[in-house]
């Protein structure tokens, strides 16, 4: 399986009783779900995500097998405008994630931190660009092609290599970051406390981390609680 989009979030509300944090972590991982299988055209794909207390943190991962994102992406007139709009897509997954992280806690003044990155969409395109550059040779790319899609798909590396060589100079970047990129989401009607009261923070002896993953559309969804 080929990672095509991760995510990080971070938010810092107190810990959760095991039990509503198990909920909690069930609900975010179910609408982050139907966000996902509304906006990713892909025939097929595995959801993953981790979740961990000691305030709440997170990752997300988007996997895809070789066939299925390379016939997705060999569908555009341009593969790099194909893995440009995917990212696109990918980010906004990430993004509603964060948001919907923060939805319970509507109360607490705080702000969700997520970073995305493009993981092989990034890689992808950072070739294009590197060949438009003349910094790395079509041949070149191919072989670093070779390392994140394999040799499973030679119709779709047949179509990537006639698009590298016909790649022009000056390409522009579409994804600006091409290894992650992030973001710090403003809370609605975002005011600054007129003062800082000391953060109370919940300890306690033992922390969990809920783990949800769907290794395919069809598949039964796993879930496992297991302490830090």
């Amino acid at each position: 399986m080929i990672n095509i989009g991760t995510t990080d979030f971070y938010l810092g509300v107190p810990s959760l009783p095991v039990d509503e944090f198990e909920s909690y972590s069930t609900k975010l991982f179910e609408e982050w779900e139907e966000y996902v299988g509304d906006i990713l055209k892909l025939p097929d794909y595995c959801l993953v995500l981790d979740v961990q207390e000691g305030s709440i943190s997170a990752k997300s991962k988007i996997l895809v097998g070789a066939t299925a994102i390379c016939g997705f992406l060999a569908t555009y007139g341009s593969i790099s405008s194909g893995a440009k709009n995917l990212y696109t897509d990918i980010t906004a997954a990430g993004n509603y994630l964060g948001i919907r992280a923060s939805a319970p806690f509507p109360d607490a003044n705080v702000k969700p931190k997520i970073r995305n990155r493009g993981e092989a969409l990034s890689k992808l395109q950072s070739l294009f660009v590197r060949v438009a550059k003349g910094t790395l040779s079509p041949e070149e790319a191919m072989i670093l092609a070779r390392n994140i899609f394999g040799d499973d798909v030679p119709e779709f590396m047949d179509q990537l290599k006639d698009s590298l060589e016909k790649t022009p100079s000056q390409l522009s970047l579409p994804i600006e970051e091409p290894e992650e990129q992030s973001i710090i989401l403003p809370k609605d009607n975002d005011r600054e406390p007129p003062s800082r009261k000391p953060k109370v923070h919940v300890i306690r002896p033992e922390q969990y981390r809920v783990e949800i993953w769907r290794e395919s559309k069809k598949s039964e969804r796993n879930i496992r609680v297991r302490k830090v």
